[in-house]
């Protein structure tokens, strides 16, 4: 049946790029997303609807909407850029996926669960002291998700330009070069994607994030059942192919090296990949925020089996799409022009604008327009999060708990307003961030960026959970710390440059690039040097102890915390 499919839409004559009917395909999506958006509006009377969706959305919806809100166009582009790039290290990293889950389902979302707050950073404040809830709130805010969201705008703005920047000069006759195309899709996209949070609020991010989640599960399926249909491989090809070793694919990497400068080892992408999923589903209220809209522990825990059975299933299909496309590319019958003249598919300039160029040249009409659709829809569910919960912790962390007035839990104009201008914000600093060099994978962009403070937020709240005798001090001393530690891994060779220490970096042999340790390294040196140092100094930062001698955050304690009833 799904060949007599393939076989049908093959009859066609082949597409040069989109047609007038992948547009309205895209026209529909969004109109359907603004849709929601205003429809959602009509049910919010105060912010716990706003944000938490009066913590009664059912869990298969929690669970799709985190995996299309944590995959983002990072994901969906970067995983088969990466595997086309540089081989199957970074997949091999989803083997950490079942103890990941074992974490995260026994330990984090009873905690958060029958915590009860909005914003997972009051728990510090309780904890610690207001001055511990400030840095995770900026940690968040000005450096996790502002960055990422602005990543996420111009990776999504960029796959999105590639595709329609030929089709829309010749079907709508718009006469703007490539960059001025990139800027105007840039802008869309921030601005439609703040207009419907605004609006709707978290009801509204987490329907249109399963609808999103439906669309770029159906993008990936596409295009690996056209690859197949059009080449006559299938997967053992594309694992052969991609794991030779020649100068086609690439060889497996190392289980591990003492040399850290080593991109690519299964130890390496292990780790990271462990302490990614821990910090993200700990220290992250974009993750965390939709649990907190389920009704109970129990709904939360089986949102978050969807969630992973989910993303990993979702992650297998994509590095089989990267595997798949650089067999496509690679084979003498389909060799083409990818990017800027460049026809190598491993070239470090094409690899990322591999599955685009695919989605605008190597689907039939229609499909395309379906696909392009979910990059808008991987760009938007992950924009739209991080919008919301970004509003959530300015609205409740800093206006609420600093305003001498306080904050009325009944209004929602302020997260309204707030809503916009973060949209406002993220959306310039995509702007700002269309300088950082091409040279830089989408991998790259993100280890190297923001995920820089994901280690330390991850920490802080281990800290908390686990350190009884760690005070207020201590652990903001140590986020401080764990963050200069990322950002050194992170800007190794750019720092040895700064100051002139240039003996430190280590010349690659296939080029003349300068090369430092490996990035997936960055979150798991920061997320242990965070909890090592926190642990060091609460011999002489200890936390507040009553008249009786005993903790008085004790009942902030992992332990004591998941004790308690009510969720």
């Amino acid at each position: 049946m799904t060949l007599s499919v393939l076989n049908l839409l093959a009859q066609q004559s082949a597409p040069q790029g989109l047609q007038l009917v992948d547009y309205v395909v895209v026209l529909l999506y969004l109109s359907g997303v603004l849709i929601a958006g205003w429809y959602f509006s009509r049910q919010q009377e105060v912010q716990e609807d706003y944000f938490v969706g009066g913590r009664q959305l059912p869990w298969f919806a929690v669970g799709l909407s985190i995996i299309a809100t944590m995959l983002s166009t990072v994901s969906y582009l970067a995983t088969p850029g990466e595997v086309i790039q540089h081989g199957m290290a970074m997949s091999i990293g989803l083997l950490a996926t079942p103890f990941a889950f074992l974490v995260v389902n026994f330990m984090w979302v009873p905690f958060f669960m029958r915590l009860g707050v909005t914003s997972i950073y009051e728990y510090l404040e309780h904890r610690f002291g207001l001055v511990a809830r400030l840095t995770a709130a900026a940690l968040f805010v000005l450096i996790l998700r502002l960055l990422w969201m602005a990543t996420i705008v111009l990776t999504g703005s960029r796959a999105v330009a590639q595709i329609t920047h030929e089709s829309m000069e010749r079907l709508f006759g718009l006469n703007w070069s490539p960059d001025q195309w990139l800027v105007v899709v840039l802008v869309s996209i921030g601005v439609f994607a703040t207009l419907y949070t605004m609006l709707g609020g978290i009801k509204a991010v987490v329907w249109t994030d399963v609808a999103q989640f439906i669309a770029l599960a159906g993008g990936v399926v596409l295009t690996l059942l056209f690859v197949v249909w059009k080449t006559g491989t299938g997967p053992i090809d594309w694992w052969t192919n991609t794991t030779s070793g020649n100068a086609v694919g690439h060889k497996l990497p190392p289980i591990a090296s003492w040399d850290i400068t080593t991109r690519n080892t299964i130890l390496f992408t292990v780790l990271g990949a462990v302490f990614w999923t821990g910090c993200t589903f700990i220290g992250d209220q974009v993750a965390v925020q939709r649990y907190l809209t389920t009704p109970s522990v129990k709904a939360a825990v089986r949102g978050n089996i969807v969630n992973f059975v989910g993303d990993f299933l979702l992650m297998v299909m994509l590095s089989l799409c990267g595997m798949a496309l650089l067999t496509y590319y690679l084979d003498p019958s389909f060799q083409t022009e990818i990017f800027k003249g460049i026809t190598n598919p491993r070239d470090e300039k094409v690899a990322d604008h591999v599955f685009p160029h695919f989605i605008e040249y190597g689907l039939p009409v229609g499909i395309s327009g379906m696909v392009v659709a979910a990059l808008f829809a991987v760009a938007m569910s992950s924009l739209d999060s991080g919008i919301n919960s970004v509003a959530a912790v300015l609205t409740i962390d800093v206006f609420g708990r600093l305003s001498s007035h306080g904050s009325s839990t009944r209004s929602l104009w302020l997260p309204r307003i707030i809503t916009v201008c973060v949209g406002i914000g993220c959306t310039i600093l995509a702007l700002i961030m269309l300088r950082i060099p091409e040279r830089y994978n989408i991998i790259g962009i993100t280890l190297r960026t923001f995920n820089c403070a994901l280690g330390p937020l991850g920490a802080m709240f281990v800290v908390g959970m686990f350190v009884r005798r760690a005070g207020q001090a201590a652990v903001v001393i140590a986020a401080w710390l764990g963050l200069a530690a990322a950002v050194s891994l992170a800007w190794w060779v750019e720092l040895c440059w700064f100051i002139g220490l240039t003996d430190y970096v280590t010349l690659s042999d296939a080029t003349d690039n300068l090369i430092g340790p490996s990035p997936f390294l960055i979150v798991p040196v920061s997320a242990v040097a965070t909890f090592v140092v926190a642990t060091v100094l609460s011999c002489l930062f200890p936390g507040t102890l009553g008249n009786s001698g005993v903790n008085e955050t004790d009942r902030f304690l992992w332990k004591a915390v998941v004790a308690r009833e009510g969720y």
